[in-house]
């Protein structure tokens, strides 16, 4: 199973990105795109959302490797102010976790006719 990690080099290979140059592109330090790549840290969301931008890839797939199949209207779009706030310091799991409450209320908000 792909991980976070392999996603990341892969799409660097893919582009033809060094670290170096995906560092100066996204703002995330150079060792701590090595430390991805190698598993020994795991990514917040707003560096994943850093390192999608740089990348031009989608940053729900670049962090869990599903494609949004479903168009949907966000809450709260990633380039928001709010957004922001939520996931400065949010692990991937802390993410998903939210990502899947926001989906479940959404839902509950549609079939309620109040979206």
């Amino acid at each position: 199973m792909e991980n976070f990690g392999t996603r990341l080099k892969q799409t660097m290979e893919k582009k033809g990105m060094s670290a170096s140059e995906l560092s100066r592109a996204s703002g995330v330090g150079k060792n701590l795109i090595s430390y991805y790549i190698h598993g020994r840290c795991k990514a917040k969301q707003d560096k994943v959302y850093l390192l999608a931008k740089a990348l031009h890839v989608n940053p729900g797939w670049l962090m869990t490797g599903v494609e949004q199949v479903e168009e949907s209207r966000p809450i709260f779009t990633p380039d928001s102010d709010k957004w922001r706030l939520i996931i400065t310091n949010m692990t991937l799991e802390d993410y998903e976790m939210v990502r899947d409450a926001f989906n479940r209320t959404e839902r509950r908000l549609r079939e309620e006719g109040k979206l």
